[in-house]
């Protein structure tokens, strides 16, 4: 008798673009030769993006629920969102970057439920693709030599 396979089908597709993202982010950093410590802020923002998208939907949308409970958290949101649309205004080129991982991270979550797996298999899975692409960014940018592609 032939067991049946617990996973439907691995995403590779999803992943490939996920892991294309973060090589663009990692090489966009790279390019800009930052400071250490931008590095450490990407890996722990991956961390966080990662830990947030791979939690249950329903903690999410509790979350959520909870900051407009009183009048005073939601205007504290609402400044914060204010704050936050000058600064995506302002850094523009940085925000698309942004965008285009939390869009990447989104699918690739989407497409591993689907395909049964666990919130924990899901949060290493894409934690540990946006770690290597920041890597292959990285290395990319210093083994293959290139133009600076940041404009200051």
């Amino acid at each position: 008798m032939v067991k049946k396979a617990r996973y439907k089908k691995i995403p590779w597709l999803a992943i490939l673009l996920l892991l294309t993202a973060y090589i663009t982010l990692g090489w966009f950093l790279s390019a800009s030769e930052p400071f250490w410590l931008v590095w450490v802020v990407a890996a722990l923002s991956s961390l966080l993006l990662t830990a947030t998208f791979a939690s249950p939907w329903a903690e999410i949308r509790d979350n959520f629920a909870n900051l407009f409970a009183s009048d005073s958290k939601a205007f504290l949101v609402a400044v914060i969102a204010a704050f936050t649309s000058v600064i995506v205004i302002s850094w523009l080129h940085i925000f698309v970057h942004t965008l285009v991982v939390v869009c990447a991270v989104l699918l690739v979550k989407l497409d591993l439920q689907a395909a049964n797996f666990r919130d924990r298999q899901i949060f290493w899975l894409i934690w540990m693709t946006s770690l290597l692409g920041l890597f292959v960014g990285w290395a990319t940018n210093h083994l293959i030599p290139s133009v600076a592609i940041v404009s200051q």
